[in-house]
């Protein structure tokens, strides 16, 4: 999310300790509140390595065919006429 774009506001209302807090750790990482704000936010909704693993577990699980790369391509090619 790095990259992208800022477009959306949020106003949100701290107690004293909290703000300070946030202001102390951004001084000492050198950035703003507002990006500690965010890591945070991304961190809370961070999708797990235990999450990832048991998705890629029940992928594993999918008795589905596979053709050869060439034919993937071709059928891949023709969806996009």
């Amino acid at each position: 999310m790095k990259n992208k774009k800022l477009e959306e506001r949020l106003e949100i209302r701290l107690y004293p300790g909290q703000l300070k807090k946030l202001k102390e750790e951004a001084s000492e990482k050198k950035t703003s509140v507002a990006n500690i704000v965010r890591e945070a936010i991304e961190q809370r909704y961070e999708v797990s390595p235990e999450d990832k693993q048991e998705a890629l577990k029940n992928i594993a699980k999918i008795n589905a065919p596979v053709s050869e790369w060439e034919q993937i391509k071709k059928e891949i090619t023709r969806g996009n006429e």
